[in-house]
């Protein structure tokens, strides 16, 4: 079991595209990738995390179309 993927991975394992993966790597603090490797580097996902992270955005979600 991998413990991190690319952001491209990650836009397929969520069924995202690539771009709104970048954008929320890029964009929401709480977003749970890192960079590693010199000048810039690669950015990593957390696989766990981001599963968790997705479910949290999903019932805050679901809570705004109950209202």
């Amino acid at each position: 079991m991998k413990l991190c993927m690319t952001v491209e991975e990650a836009a397929k394992a969520a069924s995202v595209s690539y771009e709104q993966m970048s954008r929320w790597a890029a964009n929401d603090v709480d977003f749970p990738s890192f960079i590693i490797g010199q000048r810039g580097g690669k950015r990593l996902v957390h696989v766990e995390a981001l599963n968790e992270w997705l479910r949290k955005k999903a019932e805050m979600r679901q809570g705004e179309r109950l209202r």
